[in-house]
């Protein structure tokens, strides 16, 4: 059976996207062009220049960073509505533009601390930075995902790279051995989320002309068309995107993969992976899903207290830095799903500030980085063993580092006047507003139990300055390190009191 070329033709005609549709993905296409770019230097510069190659990457993103935050344009209209692109698979609006910064932030910082962390370790600085690039793009698309499609082709080539980044040091038996593992965690829950999307997709076929889009799920589900099997599917979905957060139950694969990934990655794991997580999660309970939510949101709840008592038990336990930080960031992802649940029941006409869950990832974004900049630049024999005495005397070996350190610990902490303790207060003043107040004393006791575990790190580099007569050697930090160290240190303070105002 062949059809008719006129309508054919009239099906592409519907399907080619507009000027304006391209135009809404401009910083997304700017960062893959970059990534290109970065490609194309390695192949054909001189070793000699090499250098090139992350300054691109760099100067690159710095501009798209500047391109996102101008108001008033198609990839940031500003409007407080969100407009539809590429015939229904993207959608632009306030909050994805939100989670563009963090993505694009996360990516900035790690091209900062990877460089000389992978030329002391004699690695590949080129390809490290186009793989970066490459995900970034792809997390930027997730955060405009309308569509099952868009959705998970986005987030499963953001994964492939990451894959490739946990096991980048292949002279390190640790960093292979997270790879394997983070490439069998993550195959796992790409196939739960895929499992999932098929039973929804087959369950409502029939009530709707297209069950992958966001849209229309909703509406579908909004008029009672959901079956026991649809509700397998969402179950499903829900629980692949919590893999990706690394919310209780899900979370067993985070310190093993986040201790022996380059720390470089570490961070990036915990900061743009998560907000890719995250925002899965609020995207799909706040749009496909929102008819569900009284049936979702107490087992948001209860998965919220469970994740922070999970991550907080484990972290004081721990005595490895990059594994109490791992373990924390369990905690945090116990933060975002308290905010996503509030979210929730708040509904669509709630008082609260729709960039909350950006702006608490761009609060602990910094943190991470300030903390990951410290210990990269501490030496050691072995990336992935990092123990606490590792850190004595560091306020004498290095002032720069324990004050860097000290600073990021503090915003993860939440500790008052800092970015983090304010995105923690955002949360803890939404919870309120909804009265879910069961969730709110059990992310209040999470801050009391966090405060053990973190300040046990900067006890180490201050408290304990020496172990007995050992002679303390002054650490040499780096220009770039110093830059790293003081902006962050400086937008931990002035972002929380700028936000606040």
């Amino acid at each position: 059976m062949t059809f008719p070329m006129a309508s054919t033709e009239l099906a592409l005609k519907l399907l080619a996207p507009r000027n304006a549709d391209w135009a809404s993905i401009l910083p997304e296409i700017s960062v893959a062009g970059l990534a290109l770019l970065c490609l194309i230097q390695a192949m054909f510069l001189n070793k000699k220049l090499n250098w090139l190659i992350p300054t691109t990457a760099r100067i690159g993103l710095g501009l798209v960073v500047l391109m996102s935050l101008i108001p008033f344009t198609p990839w940031n209209p500003c409007s407080g509505v969100a407009t539809t692109t590429f015939s229904g698979l993207l959608q632009l609006s306030d909050v994805t533009c939100g989670f563009r910064l963090t993505f694009l932030i996360s990516a900035l910082l790690t091209s900062f601390i990877a460089t000389k962390f992978l030329e002391e370790r004699h690695a590949v600085v080129a390809d490290y930075h186009h793989v970066v690039l490459v995900i970034t793009a792809a997390f930027m698309l997730l955060a405009q995902s309308n569509h099952f499609v868009s959705l998970f082709v986005s987030l499963e080539t953001a994964a492939v790279g990451l894959y490739i980044l946990v096991g980048y040091l292949r002279k390190s038996d640790a960093s292979l051995e997270a790879g394997v593992k983070y490439l069998v965690a993550g195959g796992l829950s790409s196939a739960l989320l895929l499992m999932g999307i098929v039973l929804v997709y087959g369950s409502l076929g029939a009530t709707t002309p297209d069950s992958l889009n966001f849209d229309q799920i909703a509406k579908a589900l909004a008029a009672g068309h959901g079956t026991a099997l649809t509700l397998t599917g969402v179950a499903l979905i829900l629980g692949g995107a919590a893999f990706k957060l690394g919310a209780f139950p899900f979370q067993t694969w985070i310190p093993d993969v986040y201790q022996g990934a380059p720390t470089p990655t570490t961070a990036l794991l915990g900061t743009a992976s998560k907000a890719a997580g995250a925002f899965t999660l609020f995207l799909l309970v706040t749009g496909p899903f929102q008819p569900l939510a009284p049936k979702l949101a107490p087992v948001l709840a209860i998965t919220t207290i469970l994740t922070l008592v999970a991550g907080n038990l484990a972290a004081l336990a721990a005595t490895d830095i990059k594994r109490i930080i791992a373990l924390s960031g369990v905690s945090h992802a116990g933060f975002i799903l308290a905010a996503i649940t509030g979210i929730l029941v708040a509904g669509e006409n709630g008082d609260y500030d729709t960039n909350l869950l950006a702006y608490y990832l761009i609060a602990y974004t910094i943190g991470s980085f300030l903390v990951a900049q410290a210990l990269i630049s501490i030496p050691a024999a072995e990336d992935h063993r990092r123990p606490l005495l590792q850190l004595r005397g560091l306020i004498r070996r290095s002032p720069i580092l324990a004050g860097g350190l000290g600073f990021g610990i503090s915003s993860l902490a939440g500790v008052p006047p800092s970015i983090g303790f304010f995105a923690k207060l955002f949360i803890l003043i939404l919870l309120a507003k909804v009265k879910l107040w069961w969730v709110f004393g059990a992310v209040l006791l999470s801050v009391a139990v966090s405060i053990h575990y973190y300040f046990s790190i900067i006890r180490e580099a201050v408290v304990r300055p020496s172990v007995g007569d050992e002679i303390i050697e002054t650490i040499e930090v780096s220009a770039t390190a110093k830059f790293v160290i003081g902006a962050l240190s400086a937008a931990t303070m002035i972002g929380g009191m700028l936000f606040f105002v």
